[in-house]
């Protein structure tokens, strides 16, 4: 990285205040994707996150403009994650991301437009995957790994903000797979069911309500096979056969296809020989 004064490490971080203003001004939707990504390494991030090794004092230049009144408590923790990630502290990064999201998720309650929808996908991914970088850099000196707990807490608040009425509702299905795959990964299977209770009693998804391949949503294509994909892995988990009468084994290129696939797939062996499910 050139060598860089004071004059021009502030024009950066205030060129990035004013564009993350900017965007939420105009509700561009993509762009606002971009400023949260911060795992992608995309050279918008990298460049600003060597700016911040080098000027530390951005509290200073938000509290300089009322324009950046609205953000701040999103960008100041956002700006302490991108920097910690940069330099390979991912226990910090995840921290303070852990503390944007929920300042993100705050404003989004607020906002009544759903267009920053998106945008809080792309929180949701990234807290997940801060989450498991900073476990193992705790398993790495011998700690205990909870991090991708919180990641789960945080999912779980978003599915609450979404399963309302309106458009936001219909998009709380993608949250729900994405719930669904960190429980089993921690192995808290039983924390899906009270999700499940949480749907059946709203009835928040009807799945007639869904097309089979909406271009115009966020859910990022089929949902709805994510969704009875884990449904059926916890009915098998709790050894309710009779409710996966109806239903057939996926075929592993299918699980590929939906990014479903996982270690262990098909290792499992059955008293008949065959193969299950993982659990």
């Amino acid at each position: 990285m050139a060598y860089l004064n004071m004059e021009e490490t502030q024009r950066r971080i205030t060129e990035y205040l004013n564009r993350f203003s900017d965007v939420v001004l105009n509700q561009d939707r993509s762009s606002l994707k971009q400023l949260l990504s911060v795992s992608s390494n995309s050279p918008l991030l990298l460049s600003l996150a060597d700016t911040l090794n080098l000027f530390h004092d951005y509290n200073r230049l938000l509290k300089q403009s009322d324009r950046f009144s609205q953000i701040s408590e999103i960008i100041s923790p956002l700006f302490r994650s991108i920097q910690n990630f940069r330099l390979g502290n991912l226990l910090d990064s995840y921290n303070a991301f852990e503390k944007a999201a929920n300042a993100f998720l705050q404003e989004f309650r607020n906002w009544e437009s759903a267009w920053t929808l998106e945008a809080l996908y792309v929180i949701a991914y990234e807290i997940k995957v801060l989450a498991e970088r900073a476990d193992q850099e705790l398993v790495s000196v011998g700690k205990t790994s909870e991090r991708l707990k919180g990641a789960g807490s945080f999912r779980l608040k978003v599915f609450g903000v979404l399963a309302g009425k309106g458009p936001k509702r219909v998009e709380a299905l993608y949250v729900t797979c994405q719930l669904f795959k960190v429980y089993f990964k921690l192995g808290t299977v039983h924390l899906c069911r009270s999700v499940m209770r949480s749907i059946e009693t709203a009835r928040i998804f009807d799945f007639q309500e869904f097309p089979v391949r909406d271009k115009n949503s966020l859910s990022h294509g089929f949902p709805q096979v994510t969704y009875m994909y884990y449904t059926g892995r916890l009915e098998v988990f709790n050894e309710n056969f009779p409710a996966l009468s109806v239903g057939v084994l996926p075929k592993k290129w299918l699980l590929e296809k939906y990014k479903l696939i996982e270690e262990g797939w098909f290792d499992k062996p059955r008293l008949d020989g065959s193969r299950c499910l993982p659990s």
